[in-house]
């Protein structure tokens, strides 16, 4: 893996902490296209996200809310800045990606930035799910590993 040299490692603190104390899209989509949940079962802590679709399939907003760390904030904020304005597809491609990137972290980062990230696919699932006919309020799934570190299977449920 190439390193950061002291130029980069400083945009990337300040875009970190730019995200930490301005976060942007957090906050809730009335009548949402789709609307999924990355929740950590062991400890309670979770991420929505809310997605409005137009009929090109293009992410027209998307809002996060969470109850959750700092990072899972900072990491709500810059994948909803990331996708907002894209299609569905990239915003999917983009969601592999950023959990690729977030496996060299420690766990505890993996599971907080990996909740906002697993919110985002449940909400892609919950707009198929609505095009289907479900009249599902959301869509959940599963973090696979706890905020606490702790290794967890994968599950899925949706909430009525």
């Amino acid at each position: 893996m190439e390193e950061l040299n002291e130029d980069e490692i400083r945009d990337i603190t300040a875009e970190v902490l730019d995200h930490m104390m301005s976060p942007r899209n957090y906050g809730k989509i009335d009548d949402a296209s789709g609307v999924g949940m990355g929740i950590d079962t062991s400890n309670g802590e979770f991420a929505l996200i809310y997605l409005d679709i137009d009929e090109d399939e293009n992410i027209k907003d998307i809002k996060f809310s969470c109850n959750a760390c700092q990072d899972t904030v900072i990491a709500g904020s810059m994948f909803t800045e990331m996708v907002k304005g894209e299609s569905l597809d990239y915003g999917k491609k983009s969601a592999i990606l950023m959990n690729e990137k977030i496996k060299s972290a420690p766990p505890k980062q993996q599971a907080c930035s990996g909740m906002v990230i697993k919110a985002f696919d449940a909400a892609a699932l919950h707009v198929e799910d609505k095009k289907a006919g479900s009249s599902e309020e959301m869509r959940k799934l599963e973090l696979e590993i706890s905020c606490e570190g702790v290794e967890k299977k994968d599950g899925t449920d949706a909430i009525s």
